[in-house]
């Protein structure tokens, strides 16, 4: 009999575990269907490629703002960008050349797997993500990531004032960003495994 209890108490434990992280992975696929990342990426690590990186960060923040401030959600967000995708490529690389940098950049929209990310006034957390990347060089340089969608990216990257993201981010979620970091890094390895 008390082995008959401890069976029925384990598995009541894994289904309350399987059913809480089913819980916490819903929640960060909502939160990913309403965000747009931006991931750029620097030609190295050297000073100097970081500093470039910050600048064409700048100038495709200050590019993207405007057409989509209007945005009602990621959807029409992604139609935006696609068909501003070439002037967006366009400054990327004029800024580059206005630095005297002779290197390429490539922008594209790809769902790609974030970590769990904390900035100064809220965290999000790890899974797959629609991103703006844009790749200067030859991309091997340390990256710089933020949410242009609602745009959360000028604030971060320009201030220290606090982010209102309260409607897409609360830092009372930091275990369940860690369940979903960790169902995040389970779901990114099984669909490499598939490719």
């Amino acid at each position: 009999m008390k082995l008959y209890r401890l069976e029925v108490a384990i598995l009541m434990t894994i289904a309350i575990i399987f059913t809480y992280a089913a819980a916490v992975s819903i929640k960060q696929d909502e939160m990913a269907n309403g965000l747009l990342r931006l991931h750029v990426i620097a030609n190295s690590d050297t000073a100097h490629d970081q500093e470039i990186k910050l600048i064409v960060r700048d100038t495709v923040l200050e590019f993207c703002e405007p057409i989509l401030e209007n945005a009602a959600d990621r959807k029409e967000v992604q139609k935006i960008v696609n068909e501003n995708m070439q002037e967006l490529a366009n400054i990327a690389q004029k800024t580059l050349w206005s630095l005297g940098e002779n290197k390429s950049v490539r922008v594209c929209l790809k769902e790609e797997y974030y970590p769990t990310r904390n900035y100064t006034d809220f965290s999000l957390p790890a899974g797959n993500y629609l991103g703006l990347r844009v790749i200067i060089g030859e991309g091997d340089g340390q990256n710089w990531w933020c949410v242009v969608f609602p745009p959360l990216c000028n604030e971060v990257a320009t201030s220290n004032e606090k982010v209102d993201a309260d409607e897409y981010i609360t830092k009372k979620y930091s275990i369940r960003f860690k369940t979903a970091e960790i169902i995040g890094q389970i779901r990114n390895y099984v669909l490499n495994m598939r490719t």
